[in-house]
């Protein structure tokens, strides 16, 4: 049969290169570009003559970041060798942009989008919210040593730091690797949904907003939605993230689907059958039915795999401990169904902790891949990530041909998200042309492939040693 391909969305996409304050957190400030947030192509960064701690890709960077930089180099050689926190010089640039616009017309064009005294602020939720405000105690005692006879007042920082917490965003490089922050007025506009229609797509400060579905117009903010947290996750953990930092309850489409709770079945008490417990974490425990083979999964059980649930860690620092991750897998093995989401990212966890598992079959890799089908839209480039963990599967077991289909799915998945001209798309171009033309590369030249770095430019003229893939022949 042939293939059940993703649609693409209309190439359409708008690009976000001015933010209203952008930070590089403190540990990265030598390895990536203070203005830009890139690592430089080339050679060192050049390191700011006064300050001695911004550092820049050229000469180039330096002259564009100065307007932000100039009233924080003076403040930084004052307190060296103590250095801020990374998110007190954030706000302190903030500071600085809004005092500039309250003194002079906004001829930087900073507001063009939005007014930052349009911003949303949640003042209320956070007064109320004990941890946050102790936080900000902290950062306003920080920030008052830091300007020192330049610091705002209480009451206009407070409102700073408000809006700043709910309407900022974190920069990631493309390899998943936390950089920076910063608050882009335009971004700003565009609400969230655990089922976004768009992405985010980040190029240092640049940010790529793609659509993920058709017929969908950037400019429609009815339509166009992106995601605050991480939706490859049940509802449960979605919506504390979201009250928690942006206080409101998630009723979105996908947040009132009750098909979402299969991402948190139990598992059929009788043996043999694979048949789901639907249920949630925060349900009332009771009797629950097997769908497949009708019987009756009794409260306590229940109960037992919801609390399992709750305790499991929503996330996996990297340097977790294997056994840790393999314990609580094992806990969770009995309890609840192969395809609940906990179970998936616990494998996942494992797969990144160990590089492989022990039984690191295509089959395992395809069942995490069906559910990152479920928590995200069908042109997420996790999906296309998952993927690529099959295609890179079938390899080592010596199934390239099954390996083309994964690979041209992956391939479409990049190039909606990510653009004819990214280089993850580009190397998953020639990945998927190695195997359509069935090329003598070795299973280590084709897995590398799979294997994704930052954002560097890729030239696939010398990727490709075959560049007419025979597209009539994707079938399965």
């Amino acid at each position: 049969m042939v293939a059940n391909l993703p649609a693409l969305a209309p190439t359409k996409y708008k690009i976000y290169d001015s933010p209203f304050a952008h930070q590089l957190i403190n540990p990265l400030v030598d390895s990536y570009c203070s203005y830009c947030l890139r690592q430089p192509e080339e050679g060192k960064l050049m390191t700011c003559g006064g300050c001695r701690f911004s550092k820049y890709c050229d000469a180039a960077c330096q002259k564009k970041g100065w307007s932000a930089h100039k009233h924080e180099c003076k403040r930084l050689k004052k307190v060296f060798p103590n250095l801020p926190w990374t998110e007190v010089l954030f706000l302190s640039k903030i500071i600085d942009r809004v005092i500039f616009l309250s003194e002079k017309s906004d001829e930087h064009g900073w507001e063009k989008e939005r007014t930052f005294e349009s911003l949303m602020s949640h003042k209320e939720d956070i007064e109320k919210d004990t941890l946050k405000m102790e936080h900000f105690e902290k950062v306003l005692g920080k920030m008052a040593a830091f300007r020192k006879e330049e610091m705002v007042s209480r009451e206009v920082f407070f409102n700073i730091f408000c809006k700043t917490s709910i309407n900022s965003h974190s920069i990631h490089s493309n390899a998943g690797v936390e950089i920076g922050m910063a608050i882009d007025l335009g971004i700003s506009k565009y609400n969230h949904s655990c089922r976004p229609t768009c992405a985010m797509v980040f190029d240092g400060i640049r940010v790529f907003l793609r659509p993920l579905v058709p017929d969908i117009r950037i400019e429609d903010l009815d339509k166009c939605f992106i995601s605050y947290v991480d939706v490859g996750r049940s509802r449960y953990r979605r919506r504390i993230d979201l009250k928690a930092k942006w206080y409101f309850d998630c009723q979105c489409s996908r947040c009132s689907d009750p098909e979402d709770n299969r991402l948190t079945a139990l598992s059929c008490p009788r043996e043999g059958c694979d048949g789901m417990i639907i249920t949630a974490e925060d349900d009332e425990p009771m009797d629950i039915a097997c769908g497949e083979c009708g019987l009756v999964c009794e409260e306590e059980r229940v109960r037992k795999g919801q609390e399992l649930m709750k305790r499991l860690p929503p996330s996996f620092d990297p340097k977790c401990p294997v056994e840790t991750v393999q314990q609580l897998l094992e806990s969770a093995t009995p309890l609840l169904h192969p395809s609940n989401v906990y179970v998936t990212r616990l494998q996942t966890a494992l797969l990144h902790l160990k590089g492989e598992l022990d039984a690191s079959l295509p089959a395992l890799h395809k069942s995490i891949y069906d559910n990152y089908k479920v928590c995200f839209p069908k042109a997420d480039r996790h999906v296309a990530y998952s993927l690529l963990n099959v295609v890179k599967s079938l390899i080592k077991e010596g199934n390239r041909k099954e390996a083309v289909l994964y690979a041209y799915e992956a391939m479409t998945i990049l190039e909606v998200c990510l653009g004819l001209e990214h280089p993850y798309y580009l190397q998953s171009l020639a990945l998927w042309t190695f195997l359509q033309n069935e090329s003598p590369k070795s299973d280590d030249e084709l897995i590398a492939f799979t294997k994704y770095g930052d954002n560097k430019p890729v030239d696939i003229s010398k990727l490709l040693e075959v560049t007419t893939p025979k597209f009539q022949s994707i079938t399965m």
